[in-house]
């Protein structure tokens, strides 16, 4: 049995970024089925949802996170940058056990989905035993075993072992991919061997990429021209490879870039939290892919896809000088369909197409912050909240109803997630 929103408003963020008015769209199983006029599509024995004052969009794609992190949150704010070098570390996580990282990992991932977001790339420590509830929540994923071989020899086992419980087939909900912590953490060796392993399992590559100073200085200490010429010496080229950060690379390198076609990871509240500085991807905008990330929760507080979109247009265009670049409907293609291409999935996800992935936000379009309605493109990226996002869904089943989870209880949740942070008692 089908679904159709009747009576909508869809931004697709197709090749021709159309709004369409007064439209129907049919969902059958984990895909769009239709999208016509009002009354054009439905079926016999369709299901049928009124749409009148709600907008569709695609869901949000956070493009570089680290979702278990949560319990982080307020625990390293305002720090200056020597905090965070060289092992980004905040006080007190030793005494986090991995039963309490899986209950912070169910309340961001239940959090992104009441943010609209349906698609995030994932990597951290513990990877085989983190992804199962990422999978459980619902979210689509790419995830990822950080890995690194500075303190000792790499693990790859725990890699194989996620790659092996996952796999690397776009197709699936969740996937793999390899993940080398960073230029300074992993050796020229093991970032080669990171770029052959991924190329002979076609899977994507994700790495952080000139974080900080100290990372571009340890770079030049092994004789390489900087972090661009240490990713290419490696292998490490090309869309697969996706590069979170990159805000200490330098002008002859962001010109260079294109070359190379490396995809970004956008992350600006991390970045301008604890650097006080980030990518000038105006610089970058149209000549490789760009996605948007939250990154975690010690360096950026939220997991707010909008406010972070809002951000990188906003910061983008200081940057630049030039309050023409980056226009609402690209800041859009970036939150969505670019953060898909970023992952390799803007053939399944990312815009509202017939025959790709039902992976929708329903956004109530009678919120204050959605009115009025002049363009409601603008109004999302430029005006509105988590708090208008009513529905989602993700590969044609419904996470979020009516503001609240399908599969889960906020409250009991919420305080999960401050038990694991609780003082033990003496």
């Amino acid at each position: 049995m089908a679904t159709v929103i009747t009576n909508t408003t869809i931004i697709t963020v197709d090749a021709q970024n159309r709004t369409l008015t007064a439209t129907d769209i049919r969902i059958d199983g984990d895909s769009i089925a239709a999208m016509g006029p009002a009354g054009t599509v439905t079926k016999p024995g369709d299901t049928i949802l009124d749409g009148t004052d709600t907008v569709i969009m695609p869901g949000l794609v956070n493009v570089h996170t680290h979702a278990a992190t949560g319990l982080f949150r307020g625990l390293a704010d305002d720090q200056p940058k020597s905090f965070w070098s060289p092992a980004f570390r905040v006080p007190g996580q030793e005494r986090f056990t991995i039963d309490d990282y899986q209950a912070s990992l169910r309340a961001v991932c239940a959090e992104s989905l009441l943010n609209g977001v349906t698609c995030i790339a994932d990597r951290l420590g513990d990877m085989d035993k983190l992804a199962p509830v990422i999978e459980a929540s619902g979210l689509r994923a790419v995830v990822g075993q950080t890995i690194s071989d500075n303190r000792g020899p790499a693990d790859w086992a725990t890699t194989e072992r996620v790659i092996e419980m996952f796999g690397v087939d776009q197709r699936r909900r969740v996937h793999a991919g390899i993940a080398p912590h960073a230029l300074d953490s992993c050796s020229d060796a093991m970032l080669a061997e990171c770029a052959q392993r991924a190329e002979k399992l076609g899977c994507r590559v994700f790495i952080h990429v000139a974080q900080s100073e100290v990372e571009v200085a340890a770079v030049r200490q092994r004789a390489h021209d900087g972090a661009l010429a240490c990713l290419v010496k490696a292998g490490l080229v090309g869309p697969q490879v996706v590069a979170a950060h990159g805000i200490y690379l330098t002008d002859a390198e962001i010109d260079a870039w294109p070359r190379h076609g490396i995809s970004i990871a956008h992350c600006p509240a991390s970045n301008l939290k604890i650097e006080a500085r980030t990518l000038p991807i105006y610089r970058l905008h149209g000549c490789v892919a760009i996605g948007i990330g939250t990154d975690w929760a010690a360096t950026n507080n939220a997991w707010d896809m909008l406010a972070e979109t809002r951000l990188a247009a906003l910061v983008g265009k200081m940057l630049a000088n030039d309050p023409t670049v980056l226009p609402v409907t690209a800041m859009m293609r970036m939150a969505t369909i670019d953060g898909a291409r970023v992952l390799g999935l803007d053939h399944m996800t990312g815009s509202i197409e017939v025959g790709k992935r039902a992976d929708l936000v329903v956004l109530d379009g009678s919120k204050l912050c959605m009115t009025p309605a002049h363009d409601p493109v603008s109004n999302v990226i430029y005006a509105s909240s988590p708090r208008a996002v009513r529905d989602v869904m993700v590969d044609g089943i419904w996470r979020v109803r009516d503001g609240k989870l399908t599969g889960a209880d906020e409250a009991d949740l919420a305080r999960r997630h401050n038990r694991t942070v609780a003082p033990s008692p003496v």
